[in-house]
């Protein structure tokens, strides 16, 4: 609605399949692109902070380790170092996905971060305003398309160990 796939020349899909009427179109166009770039968006839950690892190792989306993936969702860390106003919720069912997360996620985690989430705490991206998501986009794209991923930069390389690395924003916004 806010046609940000227009002005950035790219598609947005969500990791449910939609929109259902082209998914399966657009993602045979975009394993065809040789440089291709991946931009996991997500909020600070156990399912967020493993898409990135889950778009690199399913075979359904990007399990081909010559693809990057960028994570520029919202990560416990990101939660746990600033005080910008995220709404914590708390919740059993966010500690149980936490306790199953995959260890090579766990072991992508401080033990800070790894508690924070088994408590069950979680923050969803709707506790921001639209223009702070869409600015945090915006400047997460233009940075990774600026920076020499395999330099020192804002950016975190993760190990997936078998499936390859992706990368993470250190800050949101």
């Amino acid at each position: 609605a806010n046609s940000f796939h227009f002005e950035h020349n790219c598609a947005i899909l969500s990791i449910s399949g939609y929109p259902q009427l082209i998914f399966n179109t657009t993602m045979q166009m975009l394993r065809r692109n040789p440089t291709l770039t991946v931009y996991a968006f997500h909020d600070c839950s156990p399912g967020g902070v493993a898409l990135a690892a889950q778009l690199r190792s399913d075979p359904k989306w990007f399990s081909d380790p010559t693809i990057t993936i960028v994570d520029l969702g919202l990560s416990p860390r990101q939660v746990l170092t600033t005080s910008q106003g995220a709404f914590v919720q708390n919740d059993e069912v966010i500690a149980a996905e936490a306790a199953r997360l995959d260890p090579s996620v766990k072991q992508s985690l401080s033990a800070e971060e790894l508690k924070w989430l088994e408590s069950g705490s979680t923050v969803a991206l709707e506790s921001f305003t639209p223009q702070r998501l869409i600015r945090v986009l915006i400047q997460g794209i233009s940075m990774s398309q600026q920076a020499d991923l395999g330099a020192e930069s804002d950016f975190m390389l993760s190990d997936t160990s078998e499936a390859g690395y992706f990368y993470g924003v250190e800050s949101f916004g």
